[in-house]
């Protein structure tokens, strides 16, 4: 065979060496930011996410993302496994019950890469003895993190590794910025570094004030917090980001954006609600993903990004996953066993209290089924925390509107139905409407399919209801599918019930530090 030439051979060798050089991973994440907070994500107040919004310009954006579960550890270990947290028993927040389940730090470790992970370690952490080669805590400083970032690539730079780092920004996770801190000194506790300011400030009367809040002084106060710290996120990702491509890394480098669940409030985190789990989800990979794509067809889980990852970096699969690899949908193409129905769950608080809810999406629908609901027992947990729900409480004072909404909160109903397209903020319970009796069936009828396919604990549980209508009945049929399933943070009933009636309608639960 004719010799090439010694230079043009050199250089060719030198090109299929790049396209062999493994391909690192960055992901970042947010920590209870609403989808609808970004601009990129149609946020109705203007200059929210700059930084996110240009990296979403680079890369794709998947406008049916959603988590697996909607308060921190169960979500971000269903990132970490692939899997539905009660196919892991990461259903709450300990490690997994169930050992040796592949994981992407572990299965990435084994496979030569650096990972890392900075910030929310103890809620990112599958097992004891996961193989993080850096584990740090961080505040919300965005120079340092950003700066601790950086050291961790050029140390895998130096070890000729490809790296996979994860990012977990605290917020804007209460406690919120402070809006009237604009300008001033930022104190820092014993040891820490300072909290940084965000790069803008959002006063009260820029805020909108979603639909499932009330718009009162109270409210309006906390969400400009929130929306300072929103900012602060978006000044993380920017920062994170320009360090990696100043770096040279772009071409080599999937980058993720998403956020853990929906924001600390009724309605959103620690529920099964479209604000609860809908996550705004990016993924850029220059010269794989083509800029500024958008994917409206596929419903996209966080548990898609272990699939897609070992399939961009050549890693057999060992199977299992309830995620499947998006590297069709970067490609403009349908994801293989994704229909028109997506199903979403939410499993227990930080207080170990079970408030089991399973709902089915499509694109105009929500379908939830509450297994917990009695009619006297009070769901509690984070989302009630901060001014939210007690400026509900306050309204409702007045206005039957919003008395009428707290109380549901609290209390629930076995089913709710929300026509997404009237609806969004799932607040018009139609389960009970005879024009929607039909639409009632085919979730029901798709839930019990989806709840054995998925082997889900509190199948049973779902079948008495839809075959008896009985509250009785299914909360007997609970009794038995929880002590053996041996649920984290099951009570006996009758237990349970006493510490229920202990609640009074006015309780509010202090804020979970998830």
């Amino acid at each position: 065979m004719r010799k090439l030439p010694s230079i043009f051979g050199a250089a060719l060798l030198g090109i299929l060496a790049a396209q062999a050089e493994p391909v690192n991973v960055l992901v970042i994440t947010a920590d209870d930011m609403n989808w609808n907070s970004l601009g990129c994500f149609g946020a109705e107040m203007p200059g929210t996410t700059p930084n996110i919004d240009r990296l979403a310009s680079q890369g794709m954006r998947f406008n049916r993302a959603h988590v697996a579960s909607t308060v921190c550890m169960p979500s971000r270990n269903a990132l970490n496994s692939g899997r539905l947290p009660h196919r892991s028993g990461g259903e709450g927040f300990h490690h997994f019950r169930i050992p040796d389940l592949p994981t992407i730090p572990h299965t990435l470790a084994k496979h030569g890469y650096h990972v890392g992970i900075l910030g929310k370690v103890g809620h990112s952490t599958p097992y004891a003895d996961t193989p993080w080669a850096l584990a740090e805590e961080v505040g919300r400083n965005t120079e340092q993190i950003a700066e601790k970032a950086a050291a961790f690539i050029d140390e895998a730079s130096s070890m000729q590794k490809p790296f996979y780092l994860i990012v977990n920004s605290h917020d804007p996770h209460r406690p919120y910025y402070k809006y009237k801190n604009e300008g001033k000194a930022m104190p820092s506790r014993k040891g820490k570094v300072p909290n940084s300011h965000p790069s803008r400030v959002f006063k009260p009367n820029e805020v909108v004030v979603p639909g499932f809040l009330p718009d009162t002084k109270d409210v309006r106060d906390e969400l400009a917090g929130y929306y300072c710290s929103v900012r602060r996120c978006d000044d993380v990702v920017g920062r994170v980001v320009d360090m990696l491509d100043e770096k040279g890394l772009a071409e080599n480098t999937i980058v993720f954006y998403l956020s853990d669940h929906g924001m600390g409030a009724p309605s959103a985190k620690g529920n099964a609600y479209y604000n609860s789990t809908r996550t705004p989800m990016i993924a850029r990979w220059t010269g794989k993903i083509e800029p500024g794509s958008v994917d409206d067809r596929n419903f996209v889980s966080s548990m898609d990004l272990f699939p897609t990852l070992l399939e961009a970096a050549g890693i057999p699969s060992p199977g299992g996953f309830d995620g499947t690899s998006l590297l069709p949908a970067f490609k403009g193409q349908a994801l293989a066993g994704r229909s028109g129905m997506f199903f979403t769950q939410f499993y227990t608080n930080i207080g170990k209290n079970l408030f089991n809810m399973r709902t089915a999406l499509t694109t105009d629908f929500s379908y939830t089924y509450n297994t917990f609901y009695t009619g006297e027992k009070l769901y509690s947990g984070s989302s009630l925390g901060g001014n939210f729900f007690k400026s509900m409480l306050a309204a409702g004072e007045k206005d039957p509107k919003w008395a009428e909404r707290a109380d549901f909160i609290l209390r629930r109903a076995p089913e709710e139905l929300y026509d997404l397209r009237k609806d969004p903020d799932c607040m018009n319970n139609l389960v009970k409407n005879p024009e929607y009796a039909q639409q009632v069936q085919l979730f029901r009828n798709a839930m019990t399919r989806h709840m054995q396919t998925v082997e889900d604990p509190v199948a049973p549980v779902y079948t008495t209801w839809v075959e008896t209508g009985s509250v009785e009945k299914m909360h007997a049929e609970y009794e038995k599918v929880a002590e053996n399933a041996g649920m984290i943070g099951h009570l006996p009933r009758e237990k349970r019930d006493r510490l229920s009636k202990r609640k009074s309608k006015k309780t509010v639960a202090k804020d979970d530090k998830d």
